[in-house]
């Protein structure tokens, strides 16, 4: 009894961990839907419509996968939905996951061009433009998803059955074969991740560039900033600044690469250390055990519930899901440099006007009018720094910036 107590208390934790993620995962995205679709302050803003297919593309993981894959971890490793479902959750895996890293993409891209060209984002940034991204991402990894697995390209050309389903066997087989696993690798995670540091690469820059302008204006002397700052105090602020924006950048990197890189990297690994055909069905690799495997597939999918708190959490999404929970834990209760670092840190990296807790827009009359054009250009939203009050209708891209006529 006791030797058999082992495994069935492993198996419990095991379902207790995988529904506790899926379930956050599906809390999570399920609140960043409703508060899109519910307010309309959120749906005006262009960037939200990318963070809201987002969710959904995190939703499908949770609802499509994740649940499946779950029970089979409790139940053994056994696959007890069938064959022809098996070949169905292999294609819902493939498109759901590169669908949630195709919009973490697009997400960095439309990010990089709010900062670098802010006047031009603004005029050609439309909803129709930003569907269309969203459609392309869709349509994309539906390409790479159903179309080759239903026609079983996915499989090695040797392996006695086509399908993922292995008759005799209670597994539904996720191996592929190299050139499959290479083209899909490519499409789903290393070209988006490469474009993601190239952009994040650019904000950072930018940024730096910007917080350096502001504090050399500073340190110019004249009506700002105030008198008695000294110009020591003007370096470390501006020091600090830079180094909150490289911690926000790093986290958004640092946490897609590690959920995701492990998996994809055995993901182009396995197909060259397959075993051989008749050992097919005991659904090991000589590369790595099927436990480590399993445990990099989770990472991936994880990635899904830590999303919405990346993309989603700043002060007008934490006012909406204060209102759809009831309760206002989320907003104006939060202490005033809290929350300077929390707009600062979504505003600069998810180009949101954060409307709700901190008003904006005075400290741009203390600007002097020669250092309009140097302080406004490169990052929209650097005005929240300072958390000065103002009216809560201004925004930095309404302002008029007659310097630059």
């Amino acid at each position: 009894a006791a030797a058999g107590g082992g495994p069935q208390a492993l198996r419990a934790l095991t379902g207790c961990l995988l529904g506790a993620l899926v379930l956050s995962t599906l809390v999570g995205n399920s609140l960043v839907c409703l508060a899109v679709l519910r307010f309309r302050h959120l749906r005006a803003k262009v960037t939200n419509w990318f963070v809201l297919s987002l969710a959904v593309s995190d939703l499908c993981v949770a609802l499509l996968v994740m649940p499946w894959k779950a029970v089979t971890e409790v139940a053994g490793g056994s696959w007890l939905f069938g064959s022809r479902f098996c070949d169905t959750w292999v294609a819902f895996d493939i498109m759901c996951s590169t669908a949630s890293i195709l919009h973490l993409c697009i997400i960095s891209l439309d990010r990089y061009w709010a900062i670098a060209s802010p006047f031009r984002y603004e005029r050609r940034m439309t909803q129709r433009l930003a569907c269309a991204m969203i459609a392309v991402a869709w349509a994309l990894s539906i390409l790479i998803s159903f179309i080759p697995v239903q026609l079983h390209w996915h499989k090695a050309k040797d392996m006695r059955y086509p399908g993922s389903w292995l008759p005799g066997t209670p597994h539904c087989d996720i191996s592929l074969n190299r050139t499959y696993a290479i083209t899909s690798s490519l499409i789903s995670f290393y070209i988006p991740v490469a474009i993601m540091i190239i952009t994040y690469t650019r904000i950072y820059r930018i940024a730096q560039a910007q917080i350096r302008r502001i504090s050399t204006l500073e340190r110019a002397g004249g009506q700002w900033p105030p008198h008695g700052k000294e110009p020591t105090s003007s370096l470390r602020s501006s020091l600090r600044k830079e180094t909150k924006v490289l911690q926000t950048l790093s986290i958004i990197m640092g946490v897609f690469v590690c959920c995701w890189l492990p998996f994809f990297l055995l993901n182009c690994l396995l197909p060259f250390c397959q075993p051989e055909p008749e050992n097919d069905h005991e659904g090991q690799s000589p590369c790595v055990d099927q436990t480590t495997f399993n445990i990099f597939v989770w990472f991936g999918w994880a990635n899904s519930s830590v999303n919405p708190v990346i993309y989603a959490f700043n002060a007008d999404f934490r006012r909406a899901f204060s209102n759809l929970l009831g309760c206002r834990n989320f907003c104006c209760v939060t202490p005033r440099s809290t929350v300077e670092r929390v707009n600062f840190s979504n505003e600069l990296v998810s180009y949101h006007h954060d409307t709700t807790c901190q008003k904006e827009g005075a400290a741009s009359l203390l600007v002097p009018p020669t250092a309009v054009t140097a302080w406004v250009q490169p990052v929209p939203h650097a005005v929240s720094l300072q958390g000065e009050d103002s009216s809560e209708e201004t925004s930095m891209e309404k302002r008029p910036v007659t310097s630059q006529t």
